[in-house]
């Protein structure tokens, strides 16, 4: 074998027949350097840090192994080589003493040639996938560094394309000869402007959700309001899917006058509503009916309904990261990030789906108040 391919091994021991022992058993396969003083092996460590493992003698003149090993373990150039005690059987030594300055094994004298060999292989194995592990988490954090600037750049440019249609609705709104249609329509495109501009904003805001980081800061929100402005927003969708869609406030059709409040954020519900009522729509047959049902008690329940089935490739991990299934365009991450804004809110998403009866996705959510017309129709 190549000597500059090889790892490197520091056996460390002041009896030269003990050096000699240990080398013999291990230089057919490793580079060998060799000490036979605590502080000649914190030398050799720290101007050869990439060494690849330490065996390393307890009993010592000067400086003995666990004092050796305490110094090298404190030492930012050497505290991942790892360290392997070895001790003489009449020696007192405490092994759990060897494992709390920094140890990762120990073997016994007259050391076991095939037992040495095992064991130095084993480390040196789990030594690698340690730094390998770190090095990969490191290019992770760098990913992530790069997305976050990415996004930045891309929430600065999709803002001002974004801020064109804000500032066009808002002129066109101000012509007398629109019709009542035209104008629902100007004032949906005005809407839902400012609603990706928020979302724009708060892009990263699932970054914060996912570690637990994020702050909800609630205020009343109509979901009648909201929910009809999701239905219009999928009109053009549910057409092309030939799928009806209806609204239910505890089980009737909600009056014009209906306002419904619950504590919440107006984005992160109206993103859990519309990833969900999207991909009810798009699950349903042609010619399928979709059902979202706002439903009074503790939690507060928003109920969507479909008469497709889902999968039963994705069936289990439905609401996990990725899971898609025949969608060409599909990310998986819709009901994903529905189900993490549901539980950022304090609530949850569930799902029941079969053969019979379709698919029914319950969100809940417990920051439920009141309604400000029709009180008893969502009081809890």
């Amino acid at each position: 074998m190549d000597t500059s391919s090889k790892q490197t091994i520091l056996i460390v021991d002041d009896v030269p027949g003990n050096l000699e022992i240990l080398s013999n058993i291990l230089s057919p396969d490793y580079a060998i350097k060799a000490a036979k003083s605590g502080k000649k092996a914190l030398e050799i460590a720290q101007e050869n840090p990439a060494l690849g493992l330490i065996l390393l003698d307890v009993v010592m003149p000067g400086l003995n192994g666990f004092e050796t090993c305490e110094i090298l373990k404190s030492d930012p150039r050497t505290r991942s080589i790892p360290v392997i005690f070895v001790s003489a059987h009449n020696e007192a030594v405490d092994e759990e003493r060897g494992l709390e300055v920094g140890g990762v094994d120990y073997l016994s004298k007259p050391v076991n040639p095939l037992i040495v060999r095992a064991r130095v292989k084993t480390h040196l194995a789990l030594s690698s996938a340690t730094r390998e592990l770190i090095l990969q988490n490191r290019r992770l954090q760098e990913n992530i560094n790069l997305l976050e600037q990415i996004e930045q750049i891309a929430r600065h440019d999709l803002k001002g394309s974004l801020t064109v249609f804000v500032n066009a609705s808002s002129y066109m709104g101000k012509d007398d000869n629109l019709t009542p249609q035209q104008r629902e329509y100007i004032e949906l495109i005005d809407e839902s402007a400012v609603k990706m501009l928020g979302m724009i904003d708060r892009s990263l805001d699932l970054f914060k959700m996912e570690r637990g980081q994020y702050r909800v800061k609630p205020v009343p929100v109509d979901m009648v309001k909201l929910v009809r402005t999701v239905c219009k927003e999928l009109e053009s969708l549910a057409r092309h899917k030939n799928v009806e869609y209806s609204v239910l406030l505890n089980g009737r059709a909600p009056g014009s006058s209906d306002v419904c409040l619950i504590q919440g954020e107006t984005i992160l519900l109206s993103t859990i509503v519309s990833n969900l009522v999207k991909n009810a729509i798009e699950a349903s047959p042609t010619g399928g009916k979709v059902v979202i049902a706002l439903i009074k008690q503790a939690p507060f329940l928003i109920e969507i309904r479909n008469q497709g089935v889902i999968p039963a490739e994705i069936k289990a991990r439905f609401l996990e990261r990725y899971a898609t299934h025949g969608k060409e365009k599909g990310t998986g991450l819709g009901g994903y990030s529905a189900r993490l804004m549901a539980r950022t809110l304090g609530g949850d998403i569930k799902f029941v789906s079969t053969q019979e009866s379709g698919t029914v996705i319950t969100v809940s959510i417990p920051h439920c108040v009141t309604s400000l017309h029709r009180a008893t129709e969502c009081e809890v």
